[in-house]
C-alpha cells in the first residue's frame, strides 16, 4: 500500500479531490463511492502551499503559494499544466478561500491595509486583473453562493486547532447575508459553509473541534462528527458534501443528513523527497563552535552533530553525528585533550566526553555519564584540568558534574530565572558565575570553591545587573560586565530621562594585597608592560573574601552595551554592541539593522582597548589564550594574539553534513516535548497529561515530508497547552537550491486601470517624515492623481495584469518608473526605490484619517491616539503626537488591533499623571506640570484584535479607573514568552512562561477570555461597507459626555490676582 502522506487543506468538486502534501499542490479522482484514485502533482515547486479550490467547473484549482517571499495567487488546470501567479499583493495573509459563482476566485489579504487583521476579501478574475474588494469590510472568510453569503468575522489568526479550547474574544462571528447567527455561541468557529438550507461550520465548544450546522436564524445546532481525539480542520463543501483534514488524514461526510463522515485513503504518488537524506553547507549551519588548547584545531556543531575541523588544512573528522540525536554546547576539557557536550541521545540530556582526534591514538568511544540527572541543560563550562563540569540548567540550577563516574552537586538554585555564565579559575580550584536574586534583571555575582561549593561568597551583592564573570588567566583578577552606570540622557522629546550608556567591565583585585592595575603606583611604572610583581601570577587563585566587594574598579573604557567576556594572554576579550534604538533606524544605512557586535581586545600591560573584529557572529578562546576564532556570516577566521600576525582562514566546506529529515523532525518533536514540560508557567501543567499528549500525536511523525508540515503537527501538539503564546515557526526547506526571492516592490499608490486599457495613479500617500518605514516613493517628483503610469524600467505595464508584474523583484532597489500627465504628453522617468513594505506608511495614512475624524465628531475638542502594539514601534508611535494630542480636553485612546510587547507600563505612567499646577513664563501660554498629564477625561477604544500586553493594558485602565473601554471583548491572552527555543531542525518553539494574575477581583480570568469594554459597540460588516465608524463615534460622544460633567483643567485666568511683591511701607515705632 502507497504511504500516507500528512493531508491538509481539502476540497472537492464532482469526481475530483485536492489537498495539500509534501509542499505541494495534489489532485486526485474521487469515484461515487468514497474510493479515491491515485494522486499526481498540480503545482511542483516544494514550497509551502495552502487552501487549494477547485472552480466551479472542476477544471482548474486556485491556491496559496509561498514560492515569493509572501503568499500570494495562483491557478493551474487540474489535470496538469501551466501554473498562473494572479496577485502581486505583496501581503503576508493572503490567502484563497474558493470561487464565486461567476467563475472569478475569492481570496483574502491585508494588501493596502494598516493592520494584518485588516484581510478584506477580494474577486479575482483568471486572467490575472486585480480584480476588486468585496464589501465586507475584514474578514476571515467568506462562501458565496447563488442564494446566501456567509461570513466569518472578529476570528483570531491562529485556527482553533492551534489554541484548543480557546474562549477569547476573537473566537469568530458568524454571518449570514446581513445577520449575525448565533452570536452568543461559546467556541472557535471556523470554515463557515452554506449547504442546503442550513450552515455548516467548525466549533470546539464542546471541547474539541467538529462539524456542526444550524439553520439560518440560528436554531437546530446539529453535531455532526464525534471525532474525540484530534480536531476536525480545514472543513470545504462542494455544496453538498464536505471534506476535512482530521490528524493529516481526510475525512468525507456525504451530506448534512448523513449518519457519520468516513475516512478517505490518498495514495499520493511519488518518492516522498522531503524525507530523503541530503546534504547542507556547514557554513550557514554552524552553532556552536570550540577552539582546542593551542588554536589548532577547533569542534564544530553542525545542525547538531560535532565535527573536528583542523584550522590550517587537513581533513574534517566526525566526532558525534548520530540521525535524530542532537548535540549541543560543546566544551574542551582544558588540557586533557577530551571535549566534552550535551546530548540527548537517551532522551534526557545528559554529558558526552570524548578524546579529541591526535596523531596515533586509538580509537575511543564517547562515554556518557549523568543521562537525565541534569535537567535541560543552557550552558556548560569545565575545569582547565577538565575534572569538573558546571551546568546551568534551565530550572534555575546550577551543578557540579564530576567527569569520572558523573556524580551531580548541586552548588546553587534561583527562584529568579537561571543562572548564567559559569567559569572556572585557571587551578581550576574556583567557580564563578551570575546569580538572579531579585525581580526580572537584578543579578549577583558569586564565587565558591569547587570542592566545597556549599560556601559561596557574594562579591556584588545584587544592586545591579551583574554577569558574564571571568577569572583573568594570571589568577589575579576576577573580571564581569555591570550594568551599573547611571549617566541620564534627556529624552529629546519628551524630557524623560534613561540610562541607555549603563554598561562596562569591572575588576575585582581577589587577593587584598593585589593593587589594581588602572592604579598609578608612587614609584611609576616600566615603559612597557608591568612590574614584575605586578606580572607574576601563575593562575593559582587567592581570595580574600573580606571587603571584596569594596575592591571593584572599572576598566577605564567608555560606558556601552557588552558582553561574553573571555581571558585571553595578555587580557580580556569582550563583545561591544552598537547602541542602537529598538526600531534600527539609528545605523547608518537602513537596509542594515542587525546590529552585530565588534571584538574588542583590551591589554593589562598596557591599559590599551583594540578592536579586533567589526561585525561577528560568535567566537572562542583557545584553551592557552593565544589565540581567537571567529565565526562571521558563514566564514571562519582564526586569529592569533598579540595580533601580529596575518589572521588564517579556514575552510568549513571540508566539513560534508548530511540531513535525514525523519529522524531529525522526530528528534525535534521530542526536544519540543521536553522544553514544553520543563518551562510552562505551571509546574502541574494545568492539569494537563502531558506524555499522554505527546504520545498521542507522535504517531503522525511517520507522515510528514516538509517542515511547514511539521510545524504544523508541533501546533497541534502545543496547542493542547490550551494557553496564549504557544507559537511554532516552520523552518526552510534546506534541500536543493533555494528559489530566488527578492521582495515585491511597492511604491505607496493605489493604480486603477482605466476603460482605454491605460493604468492610472489613483492616489499617492504623503508619508510620515518621523518614520522611515513610512516613507513615499513617488512623493516629491510631481506626479499627481490621474497621470499615466506609462513604463518600469521600460516595460509598459500589461493592460490587463498592471505593474504589479513589473515591480516583483524591485523592493529596496533602484528602478526607474515613467508617467505622463496626459495621453499625447510628454514622459517623465523618475528613479525611485520601491518599499517591500507598505504596511507602516498605509498605518500611518490610517491615523491621520482618524485623527481627522475625531475632531469632526468633537468640534476639535478630542485628541487621538492609537496605539498599535506595545513594542518599540508602538512606544514611538504613541509618544510622536502625545504632546500635541494630550493638549486637547479630552483624549481618545485607541488600542483596537494591538499586537502586544511589552511597555505597558511606561504608557499607564503617561496616562495615569495629573494636572497639578501650570507653569507661567512671560510672552507664553501657560504649561501642565506634570508634563504630558491628560487634561480631562480618556476613553479607551478594544476589539477582538487587542492582544497579549494590549489585553493589559485595556486590563490596567479599568482597574485604575482611568475611563470607560468602548468597543468588543479583547483576545485574551497573557501567559507571556521569553524568545524562541530553536530545535534542531532549526523550527522556533515559543513556550508560555509568565502567567499574568491581576487583583481587583480579576486573577487569571484575562488569559483565554479578554477584557469586558463597560460600552459594547460592534461594527458589522455592513457598517464597514457603508463607512461607518460606530466604535470611534460612540467612544468620542462617551468622551464629550464625560467632559460636560467634568471639565478638562485649565490655567488660571488671567485676571487671577498675582503675588504682591512691592516693598510693604515701614510701620510707625
Amino acid at each position: 500500500m502507497t504511504a500516507s502522506g500528512y493531508l491538509r487543506y481539502p476540497h472537492l468538486r464532482g469526481g475530483l479531490l485536492t489537498c495539500t502534501a509534501e509542499d505541494d499542490v495534489w489532485a486526485a479522482p474521487l469515484a461515487a463511492d468514497g474510493t479515491v484514485g491515485r494522486a499526481w502533482r498540480v503545482s511542483c515547486d516544494r514550497t509551502r502551499v495552502s487552501h487549494p479550490r477547485l472552480s466551479p467547473d472542476g477544471a482548474t484549482i486556485a491556491w496559496t503559494s509561498w514560492q515569493a517571499l509572501t503568499p500570494e495567487v495562483w491557478t493551474a488546470p487540474a489535470a496538469g499544466g501551466e501554473a498562473t501567479r494572479l496577485t502581486y499583493w505583496g501581503s503576508q495573509d493572503t490567502r484563497v478561500r474558493g470561487w464565486l459563482p461567476d467563475g472569478e476566485i475569492l481570496a483574502v489579504t491585508s494588501f493596502h491595509e494598516p493592520f494584518a487583521h485588516y484581510t478584506w476579501a477580494y474577486a479575482l478574475p483568471p486572467d490575472g486583473a486585480p480584480g476588486h474588494r468585496m464589501p465586507w469590510g475584514p474578514v476571515n472568510d467568506a462562501q458565496v453562493g447563488a442564494e446566501h453569503t456567509v461570513l466569518l468575522t472578529a476570528a483570531a489568526p491562529h485556527e482553533p486547532a492551534a489554541w484548543k479550547r480557546y474562549r477569547g474574544g476573537a473566537t469568530g462571528r458568524l454571518w449570514l447575508d446581513t445577520t449575525e447567527i448565533l452570536p452568543d455561541h461559546p467556541g472557535h468557529l471556523a470554515s463557515p459553509m452554506s449547504i442546503g438550507d442550513r450552515i455548516a461550520f467548525l466549533s470546539d465548544h464542546e471541547g474539541i473541534g467538529n462539524l456542526y450546522s444550524c439553520r439560518p436564524d440560528g436554531t437546530d445546532l446539529r453535531r455532526h462528527t464525534d471525532h474525540a481525539s484530534y480536531y476536525a480542520r480545514e472543513a470545504a463543501t462542494d455544496g453538498t458534501r464536505i471534506v476535512y483534514q482530521h490528524a493529516g488524514d481526510l475525512w468525507l461526510l456525504d451530506g448534512l443528513d448523513a449518519p457519520a463522515p468516513h475516512r478517505l485513503h490518498v495514495p499520493l504518488g511519488g518518492a516522498r523527497a522531503g524525507r530523503r537524506p541530503y546534504q547542507v553547507s556547514a557554513a550557514a549551519q554552524v552553532k556552536d563552535l570550540v577552539c582546542d588548547y593551542t588554536g589548532r584545531a577547533s569542534a564544530i556543531t553542525v545542525r547538531g552533530s560535532q565535527y573536528w575541523l583542523t584550522h590550517r588544512d587537513g581533513p574534517a573528522r566526525v566526532l558525534a553525528d548520530t540521525p535524530g540525536v542532537r548535540t549541543r554546547l560543546p566544551v574542551l576539557l582544558g588540557y586533557t585533550g577530551q571535549l566534552a557536550w550535551v546530548t540527548d541521545a537517551e532522551g534526557e540530556d545528559a554529558v558526552e566526553l570524548a578524546p579529541l582526534p591526535s596523531r596515533g591514538s586509538p580509537e575511543t568511544p564517547a562515554r556518557r555519564i549523568s543521562a537525565g540527572r541534569i535537567g535541560r541543560a543552557l550552558e556548560l563550562a569545565a575545569t582547565p584540568d577538565g575534572h569538573t563540569l558546571a551546568v546551568a540548567t534551565s530550572d534555575g540550577r546550577l551543578l557540579l558534574v564530576s567527569t569520572a563516574d558523573g556524580e551531580v552537586r548541586e552548588v546553587a538554585a534561583s527562584a529568579y530565572g537561571p543562572v548564567s555564565s559559569p567559569a572556572f579559575s585557571p587551578d581550576s580550584r574556583w567557580l564563578t558565575w551570575s546569580q538572579p536574586v531579585a525581580g526580572r534583571s537584578l543579578r549577583s555575582i558569586q564565587l565558591a570553591k569547587v570542592d566545597s561549593p556549599e560556601l559561596t561568597i557574594d562579591v556584588t551583592g545584587g544592586r545591579f545587573e551583574d554577569e558574564h564573570p571571568v577569572f583573568t588567566r594570571d589568577g589575579r583578577f576576577l573580571v564581569f560586565l555591570s550594568w551599573r552606570g547611571f549617566d541620564p540622557v534627556h529624552d529629546v522629546h519628551t524630557g524623560d530621562m534613561s540610562f541607555p550608556l549603563g554598561c562596562r567591565p569591572y575588576l575585582v583585585p581577589l587577593a587584598a594585597g593585589t593593587p589594581s592595575p588602572f592604579a598609578s603606583p608612587a614609584e611609576g611604572r616600566p615603559p612597557v608592560g608591568l612590574d614584575p610583581e605586578e606580572a607574576s601570577g601563575d593562575g593559582t587563585v587567592t581570595v580574600d573574601p573580606r571587603g571584596l566587594s569594596t575592591r571593584l574598579v572599572p576598566f577605564p573604557v567608555i560606558a556601552s552595551k557588552y558582553s561574553s567576556t573571555a581571558a585571553v594572554r595578555g587580557g580580556l576579550v569582550w563583545l561591544r554592541w552598537p547602541i542602537s534604538g529598538a526600531l534600527g533606524q539609528t545605523f547608518a544605512n537602513p537596509a542594515d539593522i542587525s546590529g552585530r557586535p565588534s571584538l574588542e581586545y583590551f591589554d593589562l600591560a598596557h591599559g590599551t582597548r583594540t578592536t579586533l573584529v567589526d561585525k561577528l557572529d560568535g567566537f572562542s578562546v583557545s584553551g592557552d589564550g593565544s589565540a581567537i576564532l571567529v565565526y562571521s556570516t558563514g566564514t571562519l577566521t582564526l586569529y592569533q594574539l598579540p595580533s601580529a600576525s596575518s589572521p588564517l582562514s579556514v575552510d568549513l566546506r571540508r566539513i560534508t553534513h548530511t540531513v535525514h529529515p525523519a529522524d531529525e523532525w522526530r528528534q525535534s518533536y521530542h526536544e519540543a516535548a521536553r522544553i514544553v514540560r520543563d518551562q510552562f508557567w505551571d509546574t502541574e501543567m494545568c492539569g494537563l497529561d502531558w506524555p499522554a499528549l505527546v504520545e498521542q500525536y507522535e504517531p503522525l511523525l511517520e507522515r510528514i515530508a516538509c517542515p511547514d508540515d511539521f510545524a504544523d503537527l508541533l501546533r497541534e501538539l502545543l496547542g493542547e497547552l490550551g494557553t496564549s503564546h504557544a507559537y511554532v515557526t516552520p523552518a526552510r526547506r534546506g534541500e536543493g537550491p533555494q528559489p530566488v526571492q527578492q521582495p515585491l516592490g511597492l511604491l505607496g499608490a493605489n493604480a486603477h486601470r482605466a476603460p482605454d486599457g491605460r493604468w492610472l495613479v489613483d492616489r499617492i500617500l504623503p508619508g510620515e517624515s518621523s518614520d522611515p518605514r513610512a516613507r513615499a516613493p513617488l512623493a516629491g517628483y510631481g506626479i499627481r492623481d490621474g497621470d499615466e503610469f506609462v513604463a518600469v524600467a521600460g516595460r509598459p505595464p500589461d493592460p490587463v495584469r498592471g505593474p504589479g508584474p513589473l515591480l516583483a523583484g524591485t523592493g529596496g532597489t533602484t528602478v526607474e518608473l515613467a508617467f505622463r500627465s496626459d495621453p499625447g504628453g510628454p514622459v517623465r522617468r523618475i528613479a525611485v526605490t520601491p518599499l517591500t513594505d507598505e504596511r507602516p506608511i498605509r498605518y500611518q495614512d490610517w491615523v491621520t484619517k482618524r485623527r481627522h475624524l475625531v475632531r469632526e465628531f468633537s468640534d476639535g475638542r478630542c485628541g487621538y491616539l492609537h496605539i498599535p502594539d506595545l513594542g518599540g514601534s508602538g512606544w514611538a508611535q504613541f509618544n510622536r503626537d502625545l504632546r500635541r494630542e494630550l493638549d486637547r480636553p479630552a483624549l481618545v485612546l485607541d488600542v483596537r488591533g494591538n499586537a502586544g510587547g511589552n511597555v505597558s507600563e511606561l504608557v499607564l505612567e503617561k496616562l495615569t499623571r495629573r494636572v497639578l499646577a501650570w507653569d507661567f513664563a512671560r510672552d507664553r501660554r501657560p504649561v501642565r506640570y506634570p508634563r504630558d498629564a491628560p487634561r480631562g477625561p480618556l476613553v479607551a477604544l478594544a476589539d477582538h484584535a487587542t492582544s497579549s500586553d494590549g489585553d493589559v493594558i485595556i486590563t490596567a485602565i479599568k482597574l485604575l479607573g482611568l475611563g470607560p473601554v468602548v468597543g468588543s471583548r479583547t483576545w485574551g491572552g497573557v501567559v507571556g514568552m521569553t524568545g524562541r527555543h530553536t530545535l534542531g531542525d532549526g523550527t522556533q518553539i515559543s513556550v508560555p512562561k509568565i502567567a499574568s494574575w491581576f487583583t481587583g477581583g480579576i486573577g487569571w480570568s484575562v488569559e483565554n477570555h479578554g477584557v469586558e469594554p463597560d460600552v459594547h459597540v460592534l461594527r458589522t460588516p455592513h457598517a464597514w461597507a457603508r463607512g461607518e465608524h460606530t466604535e470611534l463615534v460612540t467612544a468620542v460622544r462617551l468622551a464629550m459626555d464625560l467632559l460636560e460633567d467634568t471639565p478638562a483643567a485649565t490655567p488660571a485666568p488671567p485676571d487671577t490676582p498675582r503675588p504682591d511683591l512691592r516693598r510693604p511701607p515701614l510701620p510707625p515705632r
